[in-house]
């Protein structure tokens, strides 16, 4: 959370199903950079304008975020409004062949045993899903989860799957994904928090006044799961950290 690096948003080299938010000097970050796979609201799969805040600030942090849009919002080729977690999968394995593609700016910058999944809403489904990928080591659910009649295609059963550490987020009462987002938090049997901003809805996380609260939260959290950072551990677990910030409520199991 001590970093603020520059930021360089563009298309994904030789794929314009993506935009890529990364550290404009990458190695100004003096290590290699963790990859964070992102999944849009609305499962918006061209247009990714609303979340550009957000994955600024992430990547501002020295991370690297892959988001399944276009750079541009042009058409790409890919429907939106259903779930794909492909494409998340897809955007793992273009950061694989970007760190040995001779001459790019990330060649060998990448550290690919830190990947994560992440997504708002429906793109929270894609990420949940996506998570069941092998290489991914977390994963970030924000005002999402999975519908208890099985919308979209993917059960309740599905958190069953999860094989690394999660972090579901919602915005209170008034966030449309508040019972899913309870439901499947849950359910889930690896170590997870659930972090509550009641004044959040569910948008406040990505496109609001919460929107920074939101992505520190899902820092520390990437912080925690994927650099091992202590510091990130005890404000997310110790009852005098996030727990203590007004208004949030945290819930948290497995650890």
């Amino acid at each position: 959370m001590e970093n603020n690096f520059p930021v360089t948003r563009e298309g994904a080299y030789g794929d314009n199903r993506y935009t890529v938010y990364r550290p404009s000097n990458p190695q100004a970050v003096g290590r290699p950079l963790p990859v964070l796979a992102f999944g849009n609201g609305a499962c918006a799969h061209t247009d990714g304008s609303e979340v550009v805040r957000a994955l600024t600030f992430i990547a501002s942090k020295g991370f690297v975020v892959v988001d399944t849009a276009s750079v541009n919002g042009s058409a790409n080729g890919v429907p939106s409004g259903s779930p794909i977690p492909s494409l998340l999968t897809g955007a793992i394995t273009w950061a694989e062949r970007e760190q040995n593609r001779s001459g790019a700016p990330l060649a060998q910058r990448l550290d690919l045993t830190k990947v994560a999944t992440a997504g708002h809403s429906c793109g929270g489904l894609e990420a949940l899903v996506a998570a069941q990928d092998p290489r991914v080591r977390a994963v970030a659910s924000l005002d999402s989860g999975f519908f208890a009649d099985g919308s979209f295609g993917y059960p309740r059963s599905e958190v069953g799957k999860l094989h690394s550490p999660a972090l579901f987020m919602d915005g209170g009462t008034g966030d449309i994904a508040y019972a899913n987002n309870q439901a499947t938090y849950d359910l889930a049997t690896v170590p997870a928090i659930l972090a509550r901003h009641p004044q959040a809805g569910h948008t406040g996380f990505i496109t609001g006044s919460q929107m920074t609260d939101g992505m520190t939260v899902v820092v520390h959290f990437l912080d925690m799961t994927l650099n091992g950072n202590q510091t990130a551990r005890t404000y997310l677990l110790s009852s005098s950290g996030l727990a203590a910030k007004y208004p949030w409520t945290v819930q948290r199991k497995n650890f």
